[in-house]
């Protein structure tokens, strides 16, 4: 009994009526220590099955020993997080060059925020000696009332 993308449910209730009556469930162990599974499969997926070489209960077998092997996901597994380890280590390194960036930014930001400070102190003070001097030269050039020349 094979279920195929196209089979209906009608014929295999008449599978399983004929199983039953010869004493057979899908269940029960065949003389080659093998039983049968019945599994729906996504159509472009048994397309695939379809185009292999070898035939399909050969490579689901293949696949599912695959999938199931411990050893063999142990190994992969092992693998991804080694690789997974080494991007942690390379994302650090490069957090930590980039924190400093950041520290040396910070660093350049305040000397030139106090620099500025100073300028502006600076500044105030000319503008303060230039009001200063231009009022002694306002009240130098005006002439009392008894002051002819």
């Amino acid at each position: 009994m094979t279920d195929t993308p196209n089979s209906n449910d009608t014929g295999k209730l008449d599978e399983l009526t004929a199983a039953e009556k010869n004493g057979k469930s899908d269940d029960s162990t065949k003389s080659d220590g093998k039983k049968q599974l019945n599994v729906r499969i996504p159509t472009d997926l048994y397309n695939k099955l379809d185009s292999t070489n070898e035939s399909k209960g050969a490579a689901v077998i293949k696949a599912l020993e695959m999938y199931l092997d411990n050893d063999g996901n142990d190994a992969v597994s092992q693998e991804y997080v080694s690789a997974l380890l080494k991007q942690l280590e390379i994302k650090d390194s490069q957090i930590s060059a980039l924190t400093r960036q950041l520290e040396t930014k910070d660093e350049q930001i305040t000397e030139r925020d106090n620099t500025t400070k100073m300028h502006i102190a600076q500044v105030q003070t000319l503008i303060n000696q230039v009001e200063k001097k231009t009022l002694e030269l306002e009240d130098a050039k005006k002439k009392k009332w008894y002051q002819f020349w």
